[in-house]
């Protein structure tokens, strides 16, 4: 078989290699620092998901498929199969939408899909801390470079987060597993049969559904390579591969793909982002306006008549629904984010349980969001604002436009919120002193001699 013919760029050779000597490579403290916080952002988003529907019909069905106990499911009493472990974990961390996003390609939600395969491959194999934060940092790495040369793949309905995530999941496995360029190349290819994900499903069960999948198909390429299993070679490159086939044939630049590749390391520089608030990140920019306003004006809900926001109509299309009728399509809900903005001042997790959603107070307050389709907001994600104007009933109008959304690499959070995020997220898992040891011993995740030590932490009685 001839290797990507007509091609100038031999992608998944180059990529394949990269991975291979991705165990090798020293990444520098900032790097590792990054990947800890994120680690642990991880963790606290999927034990977060285990007190809502969607967490509990995981284990449900985690326990029911059952497994040889390889690797342990996050704040439950379930050990598992490296597949079914990846997949579960990973749909738990982006079971409420609570995890990372990736800001600056847009290219969704990386973590849930990498930290989870690293953590199940690394505790079955009994590897050191410091090789499955490399493991994580090249899936990363994977994940967003070929995202980088990539078109916006929502125009053809396509959910990214599980397309490229996959992909990430399968250089974070073949890290660890330590497999040679050959088998990651046939790991890609793959994987490649296996990715899905419809842009569709977004506000349902079957968003998270998206990145369990991703986790469990990259973990099962590399271990089907490990063994001999085949696929088609240079499959990001080659005519009616992953490429031409996702994005269109022609559309992806596949230079741009390996430009810098790891150098540095994208986890480093830009970065991820880490989210302040339980739901989609189109929706931060009205969080981030509404929560200006109501707290640097000192706006009373019952002095509120009407809230106006401007959306392009590329966002409106993308993310409007108007009126939700549970608490997942309430994530997705830019009138929804508003309307909890002006009547509590703040978003909790509790802010988006299907009993507030139905909440007549609730209700009340969506009827008094108006989005209002602009042709002068741009449809660019870089240059995207959502001016907003809050309109009293005395008549006196107070406006505001924000440019950067919090926990964007440029309007980043603290690290001391996103340990407190953590100790949020688990505190009905673990007990405080379980808890603290958690944070000390991820912050310490590239000394540990085995990640066995971290894992064994995140397993909980079954008493």
């Amino acid at each position: 078989m001839k290797r990507g013919v007509g091609m100038t760029v031999p992608l998944t050779l180059r990529l394949s290699e990269f991975v291979a000597n991705s165990i090798k490579v020293e990444i520098s403290a900032k790097a590792a620092r990054n990947a800890k916080l994120f680690f642990l952002d991880t963790i606290g988003a999927a034990m977060a998901s285990l007190s809502y529907p969607v967490g509990k019909i995981a284990l449900e069905y985690c326990e029911e498929v059952g497994g040889v106990p390889k690797a342990a499911v996050w704040g439950s009493s379930l050990k598992t199969s490296l597949p079914m472990a990846a997949f579960t974990n990973a749909l738990l961390a982006h079971g409420i939408d609570f995890d990372d996003w990736e800001a600056i390609l847009h290219s969704g939600h990386p973590s849930c899909m990498i930290v989870a395969p690293a953590l199940a491959v690394g505790e079955a194999l009994d590897a050191s801390g410091k090789d499955v934060i490399k493991a994580y940092v090249t899936g990363v790495e994977i994940y967003n470079r070929i995202a980088s040369g990539a078109p916006n793949i929502r125009k053809r309905g396509f959910h990214g987060t599980p397309v490229f995530g996959s992909m990430g999941a399968v250089a974070a496995a073949a890290s660890l597993l330590r497999i040679d360029v050959k088998q990651i190349e046939m790991a890609f290819g793959i994987a490649a049969s296996g990715v899905s994900g419809i842009q569709r499903q977004h506000g349902s069960m079957c968003k998270p559904y998206h990145a369990g999948n991703a986790a469990r198909n990259g973990v099962e390429a590399a271990l089907l390579a490990r063994f001999g299993f085949t696929s088609s070679e240079a499959i990001f490159e080659s005519p009616m591969g992953f490429c031409d086939t996702l994005f269109g044939k022609g559309n992806c630049n596949y230079q741009k793909m390996i430009e810098g590749l790891g150098d540095p390391y994208y986890i480093e520089s830009p970065g991820l982002s880490f989210k302040p608030y339980p739901f989609s990140t189109p929706q931060y920019l009205a969080a981030d306006a509404i929560l200006h306003l109501v707290n640097h004006s000192s706006i009373k809900y019952e002095d509120v008549n009407k809230v106006e926001l401007r959306v392009s109509q590329g966002r409106y299309d993308h993310h409007f629904i108007p009126e939700p009728k549970s608490g997942l399509q309430a994530k997705f809900s830019i009138n929804y984010v508003t309307a909890i903005g002006i009547l509590e001042g703040k978003f909790e997790k509790e802010s988006f349980a299907d009993e507030k959603v139905r909440d007549p107070k609730v209700r009340e307050a969506l009827s008094k969001v108006e989005v209002i389709i602009d042709p002068n907001v741009s449809q660019a994600y870089t240059e995207e604002t959502c001016p907003m104007t809050v309109i009293l009933k005395n008549g006196k109008r107070l406006a505001h436009t924000t440019k950067v959304p919090r926990g964007h690499p440029e309007n980043p959070v603290t690290e001391e919120e996103v340990l407190q995020k953590f100790r949020g997220n688990v505190s009905h898992v673990l007990p405080d002193e379980k808890r603290e040891k958690l944070i000390a011993v991820v912050t310490k995740l590239d000394e540990l001699a085995t990640v066995r030590t971290l894992t064994e932490l995140l397993v909980r009685s079954s008493n």
